[in-house]
């Protein structure tokens, strides 16, 4: 056990991670470190704020020109830190950049005002993110994301919010499989983000239980992008949505692009709503090649409160719940829902209307 802060062992996180070993346990007491940044190359470590959580402040300096924290390790977990303000030449600092070759767990942790959130990934490796926010993180020149993950074999997100990304995504990955589950992703009102979700490469993606919103500044008018830069590598390519509320408030957007070539594109008991001229699928792939089962389409008025990033709200409004009521449940795994950011509500039974949410929250 290392302990990290004012009066401990180790004053600051990056004198630990120079005498931290295999198995490690390092807490770090709650509060500001500010310009500290460090490299970890132990493996199977856990580094977590004690007592709240601890905040870490780049302040001009980077680990390796890269980020604040460079984990090399592998199957480290990382629980209660916020990462700040890392700016680095190369437009691409980040919170934390990943290059082990084994999984890391990020809960709890927050990513604020960064050229990227958390930026890497190797193949071999996965990657796990859960109760975790993404905050307008982004240099601005549409090459710098919320959140970066390259070809990593899995990606994992469940129950974080991703918001107001500067001009780049809320959240890209080239991982050979996606799976983003009860998350929010968000432009809100004044939001400048290109697509909220990019899997550029394809792969095999799952959004479910998700609540999306594009704003009516976002740069790019697109929401959910598969495959925009190539279908890569010898794998199936397959997006498959269940149980999303996607509301797109942008004259001339699109719910989806997909990429010709694609394998299969499976919706199911998703609600959109947008425009009266929004399409639901461009970018090639046929839409008469879709799977579609009990889809919900509203139009924008019915979700005026969606966008609020106070205070988010994606329950149709002056709609009777049997409009939404699904013939029965197409996902018997869908056994909670997200009310709120970061929040997971346990269902009472099977899911029963299209959208992530099954009642109000």
């Amino acid at each position: 056990m290392l302990e990290v802060g004012p009066g401990q062992a180790y004053a600051a996180p990056s004198a630990a991670a120079a005498v931290a070993r295999d198995g490690d346990v390092v807490r770090i007491a709650a509060g500001d470190y500010r310009g500290d940044v460090a490299r970890w190359v132990a493996n199977r470590l856990t580094i977590c704020g004690r007592g709240g959580r601890a905040r870490l402040f780049a302040d001009g300096r980077s680990a390796q020109g890269k980020a604040i924290w460079v984990i090399a390790g592998n199957d480290v977990v990382v629980d209660g830190v916020d990462f700040h303000d890392t700016k680095v030449p190369d437009r691409n600092g980040a919170g934390i950049r990943t290059e082990q070759a084994g999984a890391l767990t990020i809960r709890h942790c927050g990513f604020y005002d960064n050229e990227n959130g958390i930026l890497g990934g190797r193949p071999g490796a996965t990657l796990t993110i859960e109760y975790s926010e993404f905050a307008r993180n982004g240099h601005g020149d549409g090459y710098s994301h919320n959140l970066y993950v390259n070809d990593v074999d899995r990606l994992v997100v469940r129950a974080s919010v991703f918001r107001e990304a500067r001009i780049g995504h809320q959240l890209k990955s080239r991982a050979r499989e996606s799976i983003v589950e009860h998350s929010y992703l968000m432009d809100g009102p004044d939001g400048r983000s290109s697509y909220l979700a990019d899997f550029p490469d394809g792969g095999r993606v799952l959004l479910r239980g998700n609540l999306l919103h594009k704003g009516p500044k976002a740069d790019n008018p697109r929401a959910i992008a598969f495959g925009a830069e190539g279908l890569k590598g010898d794998g199936d390519h397959l997006l498959t949505m269940v149980h999303n509320t996607l509301v797109v408030d942008h004259p001339g957007a699109h719910f989806l692009t997909v990429r010709a070539g694609a394998h299969a594109v499976t919706l199911s008991a998703n609600l959109f709503a947008g425009r009266s001229d929004t399409e639901l699928v461009t970018g090639g792939f046929a839409s008469h090649r879709v799977e579609r089962s009990a889809q919900m389409l509203l139009p924008l008025t019915a979700l005026p409160n969606a966008g609020r990033l106070d205070a988010p709200d994606f329950w149709p409004q002056g709609l009777p719940a049997e409009r939404l009521a699904l013939k029965e449940p197409v996902d018997p795994a869908y056994i909670v829902d997200a009310p709120r950011p970061m929040t997971l509500r346990r269902l009472a039974g099977p899911a029963g209307f299209s959208g992530a949410l099954q009642s109000a929250p």
